[in-house]
């Protein structure tokens, strides 16, 4: 094999790059939920239509993270991670231009899928461009932490530039930032792996019309009414995209997902609770920078330092779970659901009796697990996978949790405060004590499965198998 068919060795400069733009992607999901009233205000939008000032980002980037897997084996992960990286600041700078509220929603489309064309690139450059395995693991490490660094940051400084200089800075600020990233990836080359893959149009487009009815239906009707016929039109268009998808890929020679994975149980329960573990985590962001705001007349500035128990107990998690041996994983992460559950049941009653220091204080307890299980339970998943489909499992398992933040914005985002944060904070609780009730049927099937086959598997000289 000759020297063009290898990947350039990155640099430490490479490992920042990639890390902002896994930064970025986490950022902007975050950022904009504490300035929500703000820019609601500023472009006198509709609740519906600051749900989907959300939404419009979330969806392009859980629909074509599947295709940007192909992109990068077609064209090359760096040059599509540079590609969708200026892309990006461009959306960025459309946000931050708006005359309506429907052209912000435009551009957030349009952020939200160079965004996902990114965040797979990021790990793919990391796989390819460093060979050595234990310089690879601390680069994927550090790039986990830098994840949930930009959740855990996203409320405090999302507050206060929206606060000081406007939540036109919060997309504005992107656009130093990607070109600093541009100009440090510059040296990175990879070579094309597989220029004969092609994108497969049609399921791309029913998953995009599915899970754009499935939204628009959920936030019109908290909305209105589900009897609303553009309610119920959007729900039967859910259901015929929905049934054209699973019809597609069923005839399919090469489906968007390998059927391997569709058979295996227990990596179809912890990919579910993947998507639950999203409903309940970044749901509760959302749900606490309306709250603050909407119902106890805090500013932007106020809104991001009162989330901070939540938010620091959320990168405390994060950076306890790199700790996590494979061993106890399992038992750390049904610990983790069922703090959630308290945690979530807590701020719920709390909320009612009007200490807000309390209920604040008692967001740590849903901030905690939120940050171990966003790795645990990626760990896991690929774990249970078959090794050989390990990068389609990767993505469906982010195009899962990608689906759950959708839902999260679309729900929780239009349930309202008319019992303080009791109802919406106890669908958060019911979530992670859904993930834990999904991980527990996981690895009950996974140990009848190794009984099942302990027999059959070869037992070599020193007991191992």
């Amino acid at each position: 094999m000759n020297e063009s068919s290898y990947a350039s060795r990155l640099t430490a400069a490479g490992v920042v790059a990639v890390s902002i733009g896994n930064f970025l992607v986490a950022f902007d999901a975050s950022s904009v939920n504490v300035a929500l009233p703000s820019i609601t205000a500023s472009l006198q939008a509709s609740q519906a239509e600051q749900q989907w000032f959300l939404d419009a980002y979330t969806i392009p980037l859980c629909v074509f993270l599947l295709t940007a897997g192909v992109a990068g084996d077609r064209f090359g992960v760096a040059r599509v991670y540079r590609v969708s990286t200026a892309v990006f600041a461009v959306a960025s700078l459309l946000c931050a231009l708006p005359m309506s509220s429907w052209q912000l929603i435009a551009a957030r489309v349009l952020q939200g899928a160079s965004a996902s064309f990114m965040l797979p690139m990021t790990l793919s450059i990391l796989t390819k461009g460093i060979p050595d395995l234990t310089r690879r693991a601390r680069a994927i490490g550090g790039w986990g932490v830098v994840g949930g660094v930009a959740i855990a940051t996203a409320p405090l400084a999302g507050g206060l530039i929206t606060q000081f200089v406007g939540w036109q800075w919060l997309f504005l600020v992107n656009i130093p930032v990607c070109a600093f990233a541009l100009v440090l990836i510059r040296g990175f080359r990879d070579p094309v792996a597989a220029p004969e893959r092609r994108f497969t149009v049609l399921p791309q487009l029913l998953f995009c019309l599915a899970l754009t009815f499935l939204a628009g239906s959920l936030i019109e009707g908290a909305h209105s009414s589900f009897a609303n016929p553009v309610v119920v039109a959007a729900l039967v268009g859910f259901a015929v995209a929905l049934g054209a998808l699973a019809l597609t890929q069923a005839k399919a020679t090469t489906p968007l997902v390998p059927r391997a994975l569709f058979t295996h149980r227990p990596y179809l329960l912890v990919i579910l609770s993947g998507g639950l573990y999203q409903i309940g985590s970044y749901g509760s962001l959302l749900v606490l920078a309306l709250f603050l705001q909407q119902e106890h007349g805090l500013n932007a500035e106020q809104a991001g330092y009162a989330a901070l128990p939540c938010c620091v107990a959320w990168l405390c998690g994060n950076l306890l779970a790199s700790r996590v041996t494979p061993g106890v994983r399992r038992r750390i992460i049904l610990t983790a659901t069922l703090i959630g559950g308290v945690g979530g049941a807590s701020v719920a009653v709390l909320s009612v009796t009007g200490s807000l220091g309390a209920t604040l204080a008692a967001t740590a307890l849903i901030g905690v697990p939120s940050g171990l299980l966003a790795s645990l339970l990626s760990a896991e998943a690929m774990h249970l996978c078959p090794p050989e489909i390990s990068g389609a499992a990767s993505g469906l398992l982010n195009t899962s949790r990608q689906v759950g933040m959708t839902i999260a914005i679309a729900v929780l985002g239009g349930l309202g405060f008319a019992y303080q944060l009791l109802v919406p904070m106890l669908v958060v609780a019911g979530a992670f004590l859904l993930v834990g009730v999904s991980c527990l049927s996981a690895f009950a099937l996974r140990a009848d499965h190794g009984r099942a086959d302990a027999p059959k598997q070869p037992v070599a000289a020193d007991g191992s198998r």
